[in-house]
């Protein structure tokens, strides 16, 4: 018995494309497909993810006929129309302007017998008889369009003809370039740009680390590029979703274009796919496919990061391509320890800052020379000891000795120069230091929406309030969806008295996220000092119900604040606290303002030389707390604000 002829079947997406026989399939059903479609789509799936360019696909798919690219313009259409592609969106094929197309979905391959693929005899017979008919079409259709070869016969009309038709097709080139062109201008006026974290081309095979990593490389590196606004990383991992839908998520972001894109690691390789969309009108500006080995993940982050500042038409300085291209390390697994320790930053408490400085650790250990891993290390112990996690005294020395290791390696890296600032500011009370250090890191990295946010606190602790907001609303400007940064709006307004003005932007943050304990507390906070103390509970109660503080301690307070007001709550919750303490750290601050609003100010003033010995990263504002201000006339208040670094 005769084995039958095995030959490869590709498989991708829906579809299943024989290209011996001729036959496209989608889920089942055949697809109507010319000849030389068939062709075109055989060339384009066994090169998937090389470009290919105009010339090589005439000469594979017309390989004894001179033709002329509008042949191959004609049948691409074709092509995209029966895989069916919008005029929006192409999932399947990419043009490259100006060079050809690349095959960017994945397919697989399989050696199938003839007798593999069954279709009903009916649909194969009616499927050979329109392919036969539409063969006889499409001849006579690349007739028309062929240019004369030298061999045949040249007549008077035969050249009139050809000119004619010559004349139209430069014409219709001539109309299409421009159009193009017109394109690429109306795209050059892109300005702001939102890089989504690249997803899975597997969905049950993620690297959350690998994915919102790429992305966060893209989006510091393009951050430099002063004509262009990118939103932070903090802004786009909402959107790590497998099922996100790209373009929603820029218009959510408020951007012009969006970069939606794919990695896989699998062993030693790892590939990306990248398209970049308008999200005015969907369309796809630009596309491509990397497939490198993993240690060449920098080769990659090199090609993505040129081909996109292209595709965006940024122009751009000898500085700002530099940085660009600029790599920290030259160690992939040292990169991707540092990846792990900036997404346990992120977290911003004390197991996730732990296991931040552990993977950083990891990164320099690895790459004695990586400065950026110095610099995330120097950040998370800043952070601890900001948020008092830790002792500040144990933690802020630890984060100047790792930014200055940082800066001794590279001192042109901006985000080490941010931490000095916070360390200058926050714990050695240097404010002509803090000053020094946030200059040159906003030189560095201008668009970085922690160079507005820390801007925003200086001026409020110099009581600028006007221009702390004004800084406060650019950094939500990168980042509009944070309720973190529509909070921080707020504060200026709260510290200039204006409770009202900052109410509203507290509530603003909890339209965006209705579970933000933070927007509840600094509610309740404005509410008391308005004497509005019924909302003022009401709100710290909520706060500690999302803050996970046990039901019956919330269930006493509202009792305390029942049988005596607002002087009830807050010994109860002054009781709370001193109890607290024996088991947890508190920070001293804490105690100071809930014996200031009990009306004690001998221990008030006890506890704030507390915070002082503790050197408590909120004693910078003390000087334009308005709780405090009854203090103002005191010399222990005088002599403490002189101590912490204001000069009289």
């Amino acid at each position: 018995m005769q084995t039958p002829p095995v030959r490869t079947v590709y498989e991708f997406n829906e579809f299943r494309f024989d290209p011996v026989k001729r036959l496209l399939w989608r889920g089942g059903e055949p697809v109507h497909l010319l000849p030389k479609a068939c062709e075109l789509l055989h060339v384009l799936v066994a090169e998937r993810g090389r470009v290919l360019e105009k010339d090589e696909l005439l000469t594979r798919v017309w390989p004894d006929t001179i033709v002329e690219e509008a042949n191959l313009s004609v049948t691409m259409s074709a092509l995209r129309k029966a895989l069916g592609e919008s005029a929006q969106e192409h999932r399947f094929i990419v043009t490259i302007p100006r060079r050809g197309y690349r095959f960017i979905a994945e397919v697989s391959e399989s050696a199938d017998a003839e007798t593999t693929i069954i279709v009903e005899e009916h649909s194969v017979a009616r499927v050979v008889v329109e392919e036969e008919i539409e063969t006889e079409r499409a001849r006579s259709a690349e007739s028309r369009l062929l240019v004369p070869s030298p061999r045949r016969l040249v007549t008077p009309s035969s050249v009139a003809i050809a000119a004619l038709s010559i004349a139209l097709i430069a014409g219709a080139a001539y109309w299409w370039r421009e159009r193009q062109s017109a394109l690429r201008t109306s795209h050059s006026t892109f300005r702001t740009l939102a890089v989504l974290p690249f997803k899975p081309l597997v969905s049950d095979s993620r690297d959350e680390y690998l994915q919102l990593g790429m992305a966060d490389v893209l989006i510091t590196r393009l951050s430099n590029v002063q004509s262009l606004t990118v939103r932070p990383t903090s802004a786009v991992r909402r959107y790590a979703g497998a099922e996100q839908d790209a373009l929603a998520a820029g218009r959510a972001l408020q951007v012009e274009a969006v970069l939606d894109g794919n990695l896989q690691r699998a062993g030693d390789r790892v590939r990306v796919t990248a398209r970049l969309l308008d999200t005015r009108d969907g369309a796809t500006l630009w596309a491509d496919t990397f497939d490198e080995k993993f240690t060449d993940i920098f080769r990659v982050q090199d090609e993505l990061s040129g081909r996109l500042a292209r595709a965006l038409a940024l122009k751009l300085t000898g500085a700002e391509q530099q940085q660009l291209a600029k790599h920290h390390t030259e160690n992939a697994e040292a990169w991707q320890a540092y990846l792990k320790g900036r997404y346990f930053w992120t977290k911003w408490n004390n197991d996730g800052l732990q296991k931040a400085i552990e993977y950083f650790e990891q990164a320099r250990a690895l790459d004695p020379n990586y400065a950026l891993a110095y610099a995330g290390l120097a950040d998370a112990w800043n952070l601890l000891g900001y948020l008092n996690l830790m002792s500040p005294r144990e933690a802020f020395p630890k984060a100047e000795a790792a930014v200055q290791q940082a800066l001794k390696l590279d001192d042109s890296l901006g985000e080490a120069h941010l931490v000095l600032a916070k360390i200058k500011l926050f714990y050695q009370g240097d404010f002509a230091g803090y000053e020094q250090e946030f200059q040159r890191a906003q030189s560095l990295i201008p668009n970085s929406p922690d160079i507005y946010g820390m801007q925003g606190t200086y001026l409020t602790v110099i009581g600028k309030f006007d221009e702390a907001i004004a800084a406060r609303q650019r950094a939500l400007a990168l980042d509009p969806l944070s309720p973190l940064f529509t909070v921080q709006v707020g504060w200026p307004y709260f510290y200039a008295r204006r409770y009202d003005e900052a109410i509203g932007w507290y509530q603003k943050a909890l339209e965006l996220d209705p579970n933000f304990a933070q927007a509840h507390n600094d509610i309740g906070l404005c509410a008391a000092l308005l004497g509005r103390y019924d909302q003022a509970v009401n709100e710290w109660l909520t706060g500690r119900s999302l803050s996970r503080v046990p039901t019956e301690r919330i269930e006493s307070l509202r009792q305390a604040y029942a049988a005596q007001g607002i002087q009830g709550f807050r010994q109860k919750d002054l009781e709370f606290t001193l109890e607290q303490m024996k088991q947890q750290r508190v920070r001293a601050w804490q105690v100071a303002g809930l014996y200031h609003a009990l009306g004690n100010r001998e221990q008030t003033f006890v506890w704030l030389e507390k915070a002082y010995e503790e050197r408590d990263g909120l004693l910078p504002f003390l000087k334009v707390m308005p709780q405090y201000e009854d203090l103002h006339g005191d010399p222990r208040f005088a002599e403490l604000l002189r101590r912490i670094g204001w000069t009289p």
